[in-house]
């Protein structure tokens, strides 16, 4: 073996070296911002959104096969609507309501709700949950069959008009 040889060698070897170790810092840095993500999440985020006195408008968005979209919407129109108004009716959630694209992208089922704080939203979700379970179990198991994806969103909204009733 050259001296030639044994450089290369040795500057190979560094450099994989320096490639490891530098796979080793991006996942510690990988893991450090992860975990400040989610603590962030968890404390802050959680921290704002029950005391923020802003309305929120959640949004719940869903990818259904163009053929079934329809199968959805009946599903939603008789069994979650009803309820729906009740609980708008009841005061613990401004408004809610469905709309399908007409065009853009995969998302083409999705549900809005609005509520006055995040602390409302909790209370109406728990008893909207508790209430199709009861009056219908397994509703939500037969619509989410039909999701091939699901995200929800929760926004601040920072202006809106007409204003929504302070209750």
């Amino acid at each position: 073996m050259s001296p030639g040889d044994l450089i290369l060698r040795g500057t190979l070897k560094q450099k994989i070296f320096n490639f490891i170790k530098g796979i080793n810092y991006m996942k510690q840095t990988t893991k450090f911002y992860a975990i400040f993500t989610v603590a962030l999440l968890i404390l802050g985020g959680k921290s704002f959104a029950q005391d923020n006195d802003q309305p929120l408008l959640v949004v719940s968005q869903n990818m259904v096969s163009m053929s079934d979209v329809g199968k959805v919407n009946k599903m939603g129109d008789s069994i979650f609507v009803p309820i729906l108004k009740e609980l708008v009716d009841e005061g613990l959630l401004y408004s809610f309501g469905n709309f399908n694209h007409s065009w853009g992208d995969e998302w083409n089922v999705n549900y809005w709700y609005t509520a006055k704080d995040m602390a409302s939203f909790d209370k109406f979700w728990d008893e909207y949950v508790s209430r199709v379970n009861k009056r219908h179990p397994g509703a939500f198991g037969s619509v989410v069959k039909y999701f091939q994806a699901h995200k929800d969103n929760i926004y601040t909204i920072r202006g809106q008009y007409p204003v929504p009733p302070q209750k």
